[in-house]
């Protein structure tokens, strides 16, 4: 059937420029009806996936006639091949045709993810019907095609879970159920600006929407980027919203726990754990609520701010849920002494256990006492420190000239003399740490290193730096080499500053884009996110035009912009 559309064809105007002090009103009666064939039944097979599987040809319809201009419009039809698992259509999935093409073709990877779409079973040879939509334009209703049918058999995939993929898009070994149609929803322990993605069973690969000021949207395009958490690392409440095109994460900073014990919880990222040390004086059970003040961040916040959620646990011990509010759980309790209250957010239960040791308690820095005995008038002080960059690991990082007589040990509390970590193998480039004992950590030659603790993995290193470099400056990613100063530790460089920064910068060393540090708010993090980004520092276009001196002081974790 024909329909008469009456469109002002923008292609046309330049045509039709001669023509003066008049509206030009072009007819035309649309797009032409389109026969449709295809290549036949399809048997889909995994192993196959880049290969051809479908090929859906049509009459060209590319090209329309024009009432009113006395010309043609060329290209102008857009097509879009559906398929259904009905012939009334009432549910469908479509791809969309290159302008000018008369046929499609579908890889077994693509036609399988259509299938799984609709809804049909793996491994079943199912009847889908296919028809052509040509439309003029996202308002006119499309002219249809006849219907085909053929025998699809998709191959089956796992829907129940979306697979977490590291930035480089390997698997992470971390996973989130599915909990509706398209959304996946849980719990994931992070560091600090993790970059993901999300895999769903039938291979889809969801990242950030590749375009500026779209942090919390999601895309399967190929111009996506990995998405990223912000940044407060550990424990967050994720949801992935394929259909809306959108996730959000909550962040747990602690968990209070209330009822027959009380206290607040502490949190595990390598087993996803949350957990509470308590005397138990008798078995049997405990009633316990669990509740706190998350920090939600989502499409309507950004990576660096977000709002308050209260949140709760409640369900049972064996099969807790997750709301915003608590109830109270029932726990078995079979042992008396020393044991540990465990939330395991990958099974989402509640115990009462053996915990192992307590997490080590996590402060800003980490003071090295004995690192710089060496100077002269120097001895045992809290003057050194290493800053933290990774809550869920308790790592620090800083860079300093080592001069150490004795070699030197850790410290989480400044002049907490009982409590330090040292050596416990390994030799002065790394090793394993141990909580006490004898002995210190052995001093390298004298000399700046990049220094790396973890407290959590109880692992050390150091990393020789003969070169302090800056990159990122007028979106130029080049490294520059920065001049020593007067006060040690610190390094100047002077930059024209002749375009935006949108990105902002980064401090590397010796030519190896492996270790850096970013920041924000004039302080610098190794590893923080990808660069330095700050209000009023290299991100503020007012910076565009002149020359200026940025200065990074090493000992202390800071830079400056002036």
């Amino acid at each position: 059937m024909k329909k008469i559309y009456t469109i002002i064809m923008l292609a046309l105007l330049a045509v039709l420029a001669c023509v003066p002090e008049e509206d030009i009103r072009v007819t035309t009666t649309g797009p032409e009806p389109v026969t449709l064939s295809s290549s036949g039944d399809v048997v889909l097979n995994k192993g196959n996936n880049p290969n051809l599987a479908l090929t859906v040809n049509w009459t060209d319809n590319s090209n329309i006639g024009t009432t009113g201009a006395g010309s043609a419009a060329r290209n102008v039809t857009v097509n879009y091949v559906q398929f259904s698992g009905t012939e009334d259509f009432e549910k469908f999935v479509e791809s969309q045709a290159s302008s000018g093409s008369s046929s499609l073709q579908f890889t077994v990877e693509a036609l399988n993810k259509l299938m799984i779409k609709l809804g049909l079973p793996g491994g079943v040879a199912s009847t889908v019907y296919i028809r052509l939509a040509s439309k003029l334009g996202v308002n006119m209703s499309p002219v249809y095609s006849n219907v085909i049918s053929l025998k699809v058999t998709p191959y089956a995939v796992d829907l129940s879970l979306g697979h977490v993929l590291d930035k480089d898009q390997s698997d992470s070994g971390k996973t989130l159920p599915r909990t509706a149609d398209g959304v996946y929803s849980g719990f994931l322990g992070v560091a600090s600006w993790y970059n993901w993605w999300l895999q769903e069973g039938d291979g889809t690969i969801w990242g950030n929407v590749g375009a500026s000021g779209k942090t919390f949207f999601i895309s399967s395009a190929s111009d996506s980027w990995n998405m990223w958490f912000p940044a407060p690392a550990g424990s967050y409440y994720v949801i992935v919203d394929t259909g809306n095109g959108e996730w959000s994460a909550m962040h747990l900073p602690e968990i209070s726990v209330s009822g027959d014990i009380s206290g607040t919880m502490s949190f595990d990222r390598d087993s996803n754990t949350w957990k509470l040390a308590y005397d138990a004086s008798s078995t049997g059970s405990i009633s316990v609520s669990l509740s706190g003040t998350g920090k939600q961040y989502n499409t309507t916040t950004t990576d660096s701010s977000s709002e308050d959620a209260a949140f709760g646990f409640g369900g049972s011990a064996d099969a807790v849920t997750f709301s915003g509010e608590a109830s109270a759980i029932s726990v078995p309790v079979t042992e008396t002494g020393e044991q540990f209250l465990l939330l395991n957010l990958d099974k989402m239960t509640l115990s009462v256990g053996a915990g192992g040791s307590e997490t080590p308690s996590i402060g800003p820095v980490l003071y090295m006492a004995g690192i710089n005995d060496g100077w002269t008038n120097a001895g045992w002080d809290f003057d050194r420190f290493l800053r933290l960059y990774d809550e869920g690991t308790v790592s620090y990082a800083g860079v300093y000239n080592v001069n150490s007589k004795w070699g030197y040990r850790l410290y989480p509390e400044k002049e907490g003399w009982d409590n330090y970590y040292t050596f416990a193998e390994g030799d002065a480039t790394s090793g394993r740490l141990s909580k006490g004992g004898d002995g210190n950590i052995p001093a390298p030659e004298t000399g700046l290193y990049l220094i790396k603790a973890s407290l959590g993995n109880l692992t050390y290193s150091l990393t020789p730096v003969s070169k302090v470099q800056i990159t990122g400056f007028n979106d130029q990613w080049v490294l520059l080499d920065m001049t020593a100063g007067d006060t040690e530790g610190v390094y100047t460089i002077e930059v024209n500053l002749t375009a935006k920064t949108p990105w902002g910068f980064k401090v590397y060393f010796d030519n190896d884009w492996t270790n850096f540090f970013g920041g924000a708010d004039g302080i610098l993090v190794y590893g923080e996110k990808d660069v330095v980004e700050t209000p009023g520092a290299p991100v503020d276009d007012g910076l565009v035009g002149g020359t200026h001196t940025v200065t990074v002081d090493l000992y202390n974790g800071t830079y400056t912009i002036e």
